[in-house]
């Protein structure tokens, strides 16, 4: 049938999927075509091309105030008008630890909470739509021009119509679903461990239905507390009944163990389409039942959360946290500012009256700061600068903590849910973290009316007095956040069970484990890691990368190919320019001499003037041969390069023979090595 599916299989797509997570983060054409191989024992027919959204400057280009959004895609398209092959397939990247490999921001895992759970941001599905749309008009422009083409050379076969299909894992299973749900235009969708859709999200990007959800539940959508109000049962099947029909080609492959299926009754989370569980994992039941210990109720943090949004999307992570915080690290470099000028200027020569040591409590005890008994003659310009911008800083600080530390009850409730399973270790630190807050607060709260009444007030303010509070909460915010920041490495390194069982689901979430999953299900001895095929012998314990086998044989093969050519190119320079070269020497040189002795008076010339007559010419030519040792050397490394070059190969065959010999029964291995 024309058409059909080329990635045909559960273990095409993950495998496919699995390569956009590269070190290079690049789907190559050389990769498809292995993979296809590897799993179908044949190679694809017609054209492969590649569109990746870093190669396409609409979409590279495109960011949010300046700020990427995180957002990684890829379309292969495959096409082959003799056959009627005309199909795109989009994959839609996952979520990434953080950008740049790693250097940069985590914008996948922040998109997950406000983008997805809270339905706040849609800067990656904006541009995973703009990237399909655009990709999807240059393939059907370059079927347009090759139809042309092909009229005016008189051919009549044209291709099928273009035929989508969508591919996403983790984010990106719920990117391309949302394509679906928005525009309709997969024939297929196949989500791998997805991270869902929610009914906020969908909130966000369609209009039409958030209307109908205003409709129907009686309030304003854009009021973030009547949107999370709705009962999650209720707004959840009224969500997957809305989008029923336009999900009804969405398949979910889904890993039991997997930690976002752990995730899928949390509140507004949908599930469209079909599923097909698979067990990866049979001695790990997953981590669903600490994720249900967490009520309902808690996770209404949505409301708490969701104003926080518009400062991710205009000033990215930093701009969240500050956000949130009200801290940066701007106000570290405002802290280290005021200290310099402060120790610059009390060590100057403006001191008119002797100086006193304040000891400082809190949780800097102990340490004694010096401060003068009378005013300063003149403060220093940079110094008061700082002083004012820190005051201000301090104001915003204030605020936004309190903010903060009204939630901290809920995140207590929710780790007081999870008792059982994080000991009450965990609680203690995450109780001492609210400690550090407050004391924050405390030291705020106790210099916020001096500064107001002496730095943006008076006109001469008493320098010594208001010093003395913004240096100690300056001290006490350095000392805190530190003590913060130790806290929550405590919590990430204490020894608990649950850590395991995460690890193990964050395992089962790889689409590797899925691929894996689903050879053990079709009796197929293999597993797959970092895009490679692995047997493994079912009678011994013998694993083989046939992958990388495959790719040592044709690349030693081409390799001694080009030596083969080379060392011939080589012998042919040798015998042209040295054996060939000397025999056509000789020859002329022999021609010369039976020249001179038939035509003697031709070279009358040579003899002296006078009646001199020159009647025949007689040559005793002796030419030496080349020297044997000459040639022997050439000889001799020629022998040399080529039998290195055929133990080269034999080697390489005996390593393809013992592979196909030790697994016998697949008849594809044969295949696989031989096809490009």
């Amino acid at each position: 049938m024309k058409n059909e599916e080329i990635l045909n299989t559960d273990i095409l797509r993950a495998r496919i999927a699995e390569v956009e997570y590269g070190k290079s983060g690049k789907i190559t054409v050389e990769q498809i075509r292995k993979i296809i191989i590897e799993e179908s024992g044949q190679a694809p027919s017609g054209e492969i091309t590649v569109y990746r959204s870093a190669d396409i400057k609409e979409i590279s280009n495109l960011k949010i105030s300046n700020k990427d959004s995180g957002f990684d895609g890829t379309v292969i398209h495959f096409y082959d008008p003799r056959k009627g092959i005309n199909q795109s397939y989009t994959i839609t990247r996952g979520s990434e630890g953080s950008e740049d490999n790693g250097e940069g921001d985590p914008l996948d895992w922040i998109y997950n909470g406000l983008g997805i759970f809270e339905g706040k941001i849609k800067n990656q599905y904006e541009h995973a739509s703009r990237f399909d749309t655009i990709v999807t008009l240059k393939i059907n422009e370059k079927i347009k021009e090759d139809i042309r083409t092909r009229n005016e050379n008189g051919e009549q076969n044209k291709p099928s119509e273009l035929k989508k299909i969508g591919i996403g894992h983790s984010l990106g299973g719920n990117l391309i679903q949302m394509l679906q749900l928005m525009s309709g235009s997969f024939v297929k969708v196949h989500a791998i461990n997805d991270a869902p859709p929610s009914a906020y999200q969908l909130a966000l990007v369609d209009i039409r239905f958030k209307r109908k959800l205003s409709k129907e539940f009686g309030i304003n959508p854009s009021k973030d507390d009547q949107l999370y109000s709705i009962p999650p049962a209720e707004l959840k099947k009224f969500t997957e009944e809305y989008y029923k029909e336009k999900g009804k080609n969405i398949h979910h492959l889904t890993a039991e163990e997997d930690m976002l299926f752990a995730a899928r009754n949390i509140r507004g989370f949908l599930d469209l389409g079909t599923r097909n569980v698979i067990d990866t994992d049979p001695g790990f039941d997953g981590i669903k039942h600490v994720v249900d210990r967490i009520s309902d109720k808690d996770l209404q943090v949505q409301v708490f959360l969701a104003p926080y949004a518009p400062a991710y999307q205009q000033n990215g992570l930093e701009g969240l946290i500050r956000a949130m915080t009200g801290y940066d690290k701007e106000l570290l470099t405002l802290i280290d500012t005021i200290e310099q000028e402060w120790d610059q200027l009390k060590d100057g020569p403006d001191w008119r009256a002797i100086t006193v040591k304040v000891p400082v409590g809190g949780p800097i005890a102990g340490i004694n700061m010096e401060f003068p008994v009378f005013a300063i003659p003149e403060m220093p310009t940079e110094l008061l600068m700082a002083l004012n911008e820190f005051a201000k800083r301090l104001a915003e600080i204030s605020v936004k903590l309190r903010a903060l530390a009204e939630q901290l009850p809920t995140l207590l409730n929710i780790v007081g849910d999870l008792l059982p399973v994080l000991g009450e270790k965990i609680m203690s630190y995450v109780k001492e973290i609210q400690g550090h807050l407050n004391n924050i607060l405390e030291s705020i709260g106790e210099v916020a009316g001096l500064i107001a009444e002496d730095i943006l007030s008076f006109d001469k303010p008493d320098y010594a007095r208001y010093l003395v509070g913004l240096l100690k909460t300056a001290a006490v915010i350095k000392v805190e956040t530190a003590n913060i920041r130790e806290k929550i490495n405590k919590i990430l390194e204490s020894p608990l069970e649950i850590w395991e069982d995460i690890q193990k689901a964050v395992h089962a979430h790889g689409v590797s484990t899925v691929a894996t999953a689903l050879a053990l299900e079709q009796n197929k001895s293999r597993r797959y890691e970092g895009g490679d095929m692995i047997l493994m012998h079912s009678g011994e314990k013998i694993e083989v990368n046939l992958s990388s086998s495959v790719r040592v044989y044709q690349i030693g093969m081409d390799k001694y190919e080009q030596k083969a050519d080379l060392l011939d190119r080589i012998k042919e320079a040798y015998y042209r320019d040295y054996i060939d070269d000397f025999q056509d020497r000789k020859q002329r040189l022999i021609n010369e001499v039976h020249y001179m002795e038939s035509n003697p008076h031709a070279f009358s010339y040579l003899l002296p003037t006078g009646n001199v007559e020159m009647r025949g010419i007689s040559v005793h030519e002796q030419i030496r041969p080349l020297e044997s040792s000459f040639m022997d050397t050439f000889e001799d490394m020629f022998n040399y390069y080529d039998k290195e070059r055929e133990e080269g190969v034999e080697l390489l065959r005996k390593m393809r023979s013992a592979i196909e010999q030790l697994f016998d029964e697949d008849k594809n291995i044969s295949a696989i090595f031989d096809l490009r």
